[in-house]
């Protein structure tokens, strides 16, 4: 079966027309934003925005053993949700007994408005607005 240009066309408008339709009707999309892991952050476990970079920060552990991890990024139109744990040593690992703050930076997109950040171990959440 052979199509005419002309449907092809409307067909390839009608696929177009679905997928922005979609896209405003709010669904939510997996992201992945830039990172960088660093394990000097802070003493205190937090979550902070700064000039579009969001830093996750486990606070003051006693091994280079923990870190901060991702588990799912996310976007709705213009709001992000960040999800993440904070990892613990292999029971039984030999690591150096050496003061480290973990955390995560994640670089927000431009266009970001409203921002939710979920620790996935206790379940609190940070909700930031732009302004």
């Amino acid at each position: 079966m052979r199509l005419s240009t002309s449907t092809l066309i409307t067909s390839v408008s009608l696929i177009l027309a679905g997928a922005t339709l979609s896209g405003c009707a709010g669904t939510v999309t997996p992201i992945d934003l830039t990172t960088r892991t660093e394990m000097h952050c802070g003493r205190l476990a937090s979550v902070t925005v700064l000039d579009d970079v969001v830093s996750i920060g486990a606070g003051e552990r006693p091994t280079p053993g923990y870190a901060v991890e991702l588990t799912s990024q996310t976007r709705k139109k213009d709001h992000i949700k960040l999800n993440y744990r904070v990892s613990t040593p292999n029971p039984g690992a030999m690591l150096p007994q050496m003061m480290t703050s973990p955390c995560q930076r994640i670089e927000l997109p431009d266009d970001w408005q409203r921002l939710t950040v979920t620790d996935e171990d206790s379940g609190q959440d940070w909700i930031f607005e732009r302004s």
